[in-house]
């Protein structure tokens, strides 16, 4: 995803010299924050120097160049057109040089394949419902929320007024993403396949939840889309704010972008089904190509970057630069190393304060294509959107619709 952060006067190709070339150390990265943190590591020391280079799409560029970076840092990774493009980095946790421990479990446990760390988790980012603080909303003084918590509260909320709806609750319809994030935690298990697979009955289980959940709070799924294009056109604190709707979902890395004196009248819970809150598929991983020319450099970078005194100058220099107002945290989304979530970045988002990601509680994706973004926006959001508007127990198998929806996807494609 590339983040607003692209308007700053950075420039991110900053090596124009060739891979084979003696000169400085090469960074691919989809993360323009990394331009940042080079700079810092290159006025840390002498020895090395690191220059960045943007790839829209990191794993097929990796896959397809003849010449490798040194490092490359961002999503999508572990994909299977471009993993065995990496070298084991267990020798790192033996030297020392990283800290085995220092990571959130589920995510370092994403990195390794066979047994082999291939990749070592950066950042990721997390769902949140979020309601107005001074509002009518209750979290039951529940850390986590998951569509059952609020079914209840989401639809007695709801007013009719002449036959439509002036207020609703909440809807889990109201935003693609979301959807994607509810089917999957509910379990449809998506990943890897031909394009995608999934769990069958967890995909059909989930489709049925979903449209119960709508019909119960809402009545139809024409309700939910009436209310929403009559008056869900503004920003989610803002419609929250006015008491259009209880319950609002938010990644987190938007909602701490949402400017602080507005950011002060929301408060929020993490999403999360069976005590799990789903991690975001992008997840930002840092992995050292099998041809780097300068793998030292690559090994004092990382070494450098996992250090928490170091990630909290990356904060501090993001705030005073203006970069950390255009993107959150640490390449856009919660540290991988837990200690500097915990206690770092309340110092930068106040807002997290007794609100910090339960580390148990995180669970990791499964292993999804480089290309998932658009299959996600093009095929399972939309056909989402379409299945979860049908009421429950109408006959089918969402599978084989979504299967459907694939064939012609690829066709179109000329796959």
């Amino acid at each position: 995803m590339v983040r607003a952060l692209l308007a700053l006067p950075i420039c991110l190709i900053l090596c124009a010299c060739s891979l084979e070339d003696s000169g400085p150390s090469v960074i691919w990265t989809d993360a323009p924050e990394m331009s940042l943190y080079a700079e810092l590591f290159n006025a840390a020391q002498s020895r090395y120097r690191m220059d960045v280079q943007y790839k829209a799409d990191l794993a097929g560029a990796v896959r397809d160049s003849d010449l490798a970076p040194d490092l490359a840092i961002g999503r999508y990774l572990k994909s299977s057109i471009v993993r065995d493009r990496f070298q084991s980095l267990d020798y790192l946790f033996g030297e020392l040089t990283v800290n085995q421990a220092a990571f959130y479990p589920s995510l370092l446990g994403l990195g390794n394949l066979g047994g082999r760390q291939l990749l070592l988790p950066v950042s990721f980012d997390l769902p949140a419902i979020v309601f107005a603080r001074e509002g009518q909303a209750n979290s039951g003084g529940k850390f986590l929320l998951g569509l059952e918590d609020i079914a209840a509260e989401a639809g007695a909320w709801n007013k009719l007024k002449n036959g439509s709806y002036t207020r609703m609750g909440f809807s889990p319809r109201w935003g693609p993403d979301f959807l994607v994030y509810a089917a999957q935690a509910l379990g449809a298990d998506f990943r890897e396949g031909r394009p995608i697979a999934w769990n069958e009955a967890g995909l059909d289980s989930a489709v049925e939840k979903l449209r119960g959940w709508t019909q119960a709070a809402n009545g139809s799924a024409a309700n939910e889309e009436d209310f929403q294009f009559k008056y869900l056109y503004t920003p989610a604190y803002k419609y929250l704010a006015d008491g259009r709707a209880l319950f609002a979902f938010m990644q987190a890395s938007d909602l701490f972008l949402v400017p602080e004196e507005k950011r002060a009248s929301l408060d929020y819970r993490w999403y999360a089904q069976g005590g799990l809150v789903p991690v975001s598929s992008d997840i930002v991983f840092a992995a050292i190509p099998r041809g780097a020319h300068n793998k030292p450099a690559a090994e004092a970078f990382l070494k450098w970057f996992y250090r928490d005194d170091n990630q909290k100058a990356m904060l501090e220099n993001g705030r005073k630069t203006r970069a950390i107002e255009g993107s959150f945290g640490i390449a856009g989304g919660f540290s991988a190393v837990r200690s500097v979530t915990e206690r770092v970045f309340p110092l930068y988002y106040a807002a997290l304060v007794g609100h910090l990601p339960p580390s148990e509680a995180l669970a990791a994706p499964g292993v999804l294509p480089n290309d998932w973004p658009e299959l996600q926006g093009k095929v399972v959001a939309p056909w989402l959107l379409a299945t979860s508007a049908i009421g429950p127990g109408s006959p089918g198998k969402p599978g084989d619709e979504l299967a459907a929806r694939f064939a012609v996807y690829s066709k179109n494609r000329g796959q």
